[in-house]
């Protein structure tokens, strides 16, 4: 099939348009809602406000070779919802905006120290306090099976109950949040009319299609395949238009979507190939946001947090995998898509064709999707007091964030640096902890490694207790700020607590610490205990002149200490103490209330913060430099020339997979001279039976990337897993290119 016109005219629109109409729009819209506002006025009250005018206000946007109707040309390409995304302001962030002040004016003092520690790299928050803008997986499910009608209703019959202002507050939020929606998926229908007008003949029959189902859908539920897929579509971009939030997933779409397909099937409405075209045409959509081949220089220039999730199992634990599974990847690999990102959920029962299906991109040198172990995954879920069912229907959305389909939103980008105290503490940096607000042990004079091991483990106490303290005391006024009457709409239990996601409406109100630093601080841990407990080589003391001084004129020493057992080499002296360590960490956080008064779930993610983060970071006892990478989730660290992966298997093994429940993430990179279907569907299920939890795959060669450096044409489509994105290898900056060349190569 050829979609070559309507990548063109996608092209023609995000590469150099939406820049220029998202601003002019929200310098309108804005300036109509400021002159509008009043003193008075509920946070509420101005939430409406934007969704009214925002709806009458926004000119839709078709295009001519695309059966869709979605584009409101209220957001920049790049823009998934959340405000201020890349810098680019947009006016469904008004509301927020007008009101973020009160973040920092409840107190002072805590937002200096919030400042101060963020500033100093020892946590990241996508927002103020709370990650109040991004990685929003909104549950498509209501409006799959009773329209925006049947949401309104609901909550027009809840209203009957309310007992509070609030709560009626909320409820009425919900309906002229469905209104709204409504309003702009008939200005579409009208649209398609007025262009149906003076259009050419090829185009009408697109034009037509969406004439008569915007007048219809998503207000009315959907019942073709078509009409679903649309769905999609019209929220990801109206939802991020009107509630200024990111809505990044759409979920479990060959689960969701296949009753859909099978009965248009059936009743000979769709043929296959049919399905296929829409299915390409709707991922071609997505994947044209972005030139694929601009240059990747800062922090998240390939970043357009769009994800789907396809197999896994259903909630009896049947594994998930029927034609849509199959024409989402062959589409995703033939039509070469990077977004929307796919995670793979797989298991142990995982058929051997869906598998091969998923190895038949990455094998080739297409590695942009995500591996997800269904095995540790679930097992961790229930450990967090999930059901059977609800543990089994978990989605992934953003880069890797994890949580069950409908019940829950966490707080993505949640990282929590433990090699930064863990340097403060090396390096006796003792003037620095005042400003930050945190007093850290020194190890300096420690008698033994146990003295070590706990001044490490207390230090990463201390800094659990106060992120815990700075979010919990700050995030609090979240609903004062802005509230999420759409997005909660279809959130389990908010209409029943007729309450907002921002006042705790949401069934589960948990939250993650995303670790940062597990590989290297394990590393460190152990050269400490080998070169000055166990052989004595070095006193304590003199490991820290060295490490202290960037292991100047010291290289032996260097490398006696980059040879001493690590994470993932699979030695019992590694994998002993990183079981400990893991459990250890595990108990620091399952005795902490989270910020929203549910439990806090353990995790090792890390996106881009290892070259970054890595700059501002001192010397460590494995044999790292200042400034040098860092490693990323659970991924053993470049320092360690691990050959074989079955040593990072076992050491994987001896995690208890149960404790990290907010999800790893590891990457891998295979020979790709090596590499076949079979021995590719070997190793996932190897991996299926480990604690390995979230998988990057890469089948590459060093060889194949250093020749791609020197000679970009020849490789336009080698795609690599960087970080929690995928990009074309020539497309990476020098610096990331490195990152990725200096990782393992393993055999």
């Amino acid at each position: 099939m050829n979609f070559d016109s309507l990548r063109e005219e996608l092209k023609a629109h995000y590469w150099f348009k939406t820049i220029d109409l998202s601003e002019n729009f929200y310098l309108k819209t804005t300036k109509k809602l400021d002159a509008l506002y009043r003193e008075e006025m509920t946070v509420y009250e101005m939430k409406l406000l934007q969704y009214k005018v925002i709806s009458e206000d926004f000119e839709p946007i078709l295009f001519l070779n695309s059966p869709f109707y979605y584009e409101t040309g209220t957001m920049f390409a790049h823009c998934d919802g959340a405000g201020t995304f890349h810098g680019h302001k947009h006016a469904g962030d008004w509301t927020y905006h007008k009101n973020q002040h009160l973040f920092k004016e409840q107190d002072e003092k805590l937002w200096s120290y919030r400042t101060a520690q963020k500033e100093n790299y020892f946590y990241l928050i996508c927002g103020p306090y709370n990650d109040t803008k991004q990685h929003f997986a909104f549950n498509y499910r209501p409006v799959l099976s009773k329209g925006l009608k049947g949401i309104y209703e609901e909550a027009k019959e809840r209203l009957k109950t309310c007992k509070t202002q609030e709560e009626k507050r909320f409820i009425n939020g919900v309906m002229q949040g469905m209104y709204a929606l409504k309003c702009m998926a008939e200005k579409f229908s009208r649209k398609a009319e007025e262009m149906l007008l003076t259009a050419k003949i090829g185009v009408q029959e697109n034009l037509r299609l969406i004439a008569d189902t915007a007048r219809r859908i998503p207000w009315e539920k959907p019942q073709t395949f078509y009409e679903a897929l649309n769905t999609y579509a019209f929220l990801r971009k109206a939802i991020g238009s009107l509630e200024g939030i990111g809505v990044n997933s759409f979920g479990r779409m060959d689960l969701d979507l296949y009753p859909f397909y099978e009965r248009d099937v059936n009743s000979g409405r769709l043929t296959k190939e049919e399905a296929y075209r829409l299915i390409c045409q709707f991922l071609i959509t997505w994947d044209m946001h972005y030139d694929h081949d601009m240059k990747m220089e800062y922090y998240a220039d390939h970043e357009l947090e769009n994800t789907y999730v396809l197999g896994g199992c259903d909630e009896n634990g049947n594994p998930v995998y029927n034609d849509l599974t199959k024409l989402f990847l062959q589409a995703a690999r033939i039509e070469k898509i990077i977004y929307p990102k796919i995670k793979c959920r797989f298991g142990i029962n995982s058929p051997k064709e869906y598998l091969d299906e998923i190895n038949k991109s990455v094998i080739s040198g297409n590695s942009s999707l995500l591996f997800q172990n269904d095995e540790s995954t679930i097992a961790a879920l229930l450990k967090a007091g999930r059901t059977l069912e609800e543990a089994r229907d978990y989605v992934l959305h953003g880069c890797w964030g994890l949580q069950c389909h409908g019940l829950e939103k966490f707080d993505g980008g949640n990282y929590v640096n433990m090699l930064k105290c863990f340097e403060y503490s090396l390096h006796n940096l003792t003037e620095k902890m005042d400003a930050v607000g945190m007093q850290f042990d020194v190890i300096d004079g420690a008698e033994s490694f146990e003295e070590v091991y706990k001044i490490t483990l207390n230090n990463i106490k201390t800094l659990f207790e106060e992120r815990i303290r700075i979010t919990k005391n700050g995030g609090n006024i979240w609903n004062k700020v802005d509230v999420l009457p759409i997005f909660s709409s279809t959130l389990s239990d908010c209409i029943e607590k007729a309450k907002d996601y921002t006042e705790k409406g949401a069934r589960y109100n948990d939250e993650q610490f995303m670790c940062f630093g597990f590989p290297n601080i394990i590393d460190s841990l152990l050269a400490i205990k080998q070169l000055c407990f166990d052989t004595k080589k070095y006193t304590l003391k003199e490991m820290l002149e060295v490490v202290r001084n960037n292991w100047e004129g010291r290289e032996l020493m260097r490398i006696e200490a980059m040879r001493c057992n690590g994470w993932g080499d699979g030695s019992e002296e590694s994998c002993v103490l990183a079981e400990r360590f893991n459990r250890d960490l595990y108990t620091l956080v399952d005795g902490l209330e989270g910020s929203y008064g549910g439990k806090v779930h353990l995790s090792y993610l890390t996106y881009t913060e290892v070259v970054w983060w890595g700059k501002q970071l001192l010397a460590t006892p494995d044999g790292r430099k200042n400034g040098d990478y860092l490693s990323q989730g659970l991924t053993p660290s470049r320092l360690k020339k691990i050959s074989a992966v079955s040593d990072v298997l076992k050491s994987f093994s001896v995690l208890d997979k149960t404790l990290i429940q907010g999800g790893s993430v590891v990457n891998i990179i295979l020979p790709s001279n090596k590499i076949t279907l079979d021995t590719c569907y070997g190793f996932l299920k190897a991996v299926a039976k480990t604690a390995v939890q979230t998988l990057q795959l890469n089948c590459v060669t060093k060889e194949q990337l250093l020749d791609a450096q020197k000679h970009p044409e020849k490789y336009p489509d080698l795609i690599v897993r960087v970080t929690g994105f995928s990009a074309k290898f020539t497309a990476l900056s020098k610096t990331w290119q490195e990152e990725v060349l200096t990782r393992n190569f393993y055999d």
